[in-house]
């Protein structure tokens, strides 16, 4: 299952408000990244997707932490 399908449900739940669409957007180019260099091999699609918003979320300037991204994607922090 490819990760960057999940992107902008989940972005839609982490109150990105005006800027989720360029959030998820971002979060979807750094999944192609991931899949680029082998990164998404035996990982879960919920963890990559975390990840990638994560990274967007911050690159865009919102304060996101890992247990609020965790905890609307029910992964384990340590992903």
């Amino acid at each position: 299952i490819d990760p960057a399908l999940y992107v902008y449900r989940f972005a839609a739940h982490l109150g990105f408000d005006d800027k989720a669409n360029a959030v998820s957007l971002t979060a979807v180019r750094l999944v192609g990244r991931m899949k680029r260099d082998w990164i998404v091999a035996g990982r879960r699609p919920a963890g990559i997707c975390a990840a990638a918003l994560l990274i967007a979320a911050r690159a865009h300037g919102f304060d996101r932490y890992k247990h609020d991204v965790t905890k609307v994607l029910r992964v384990c922090g340590m992903t």
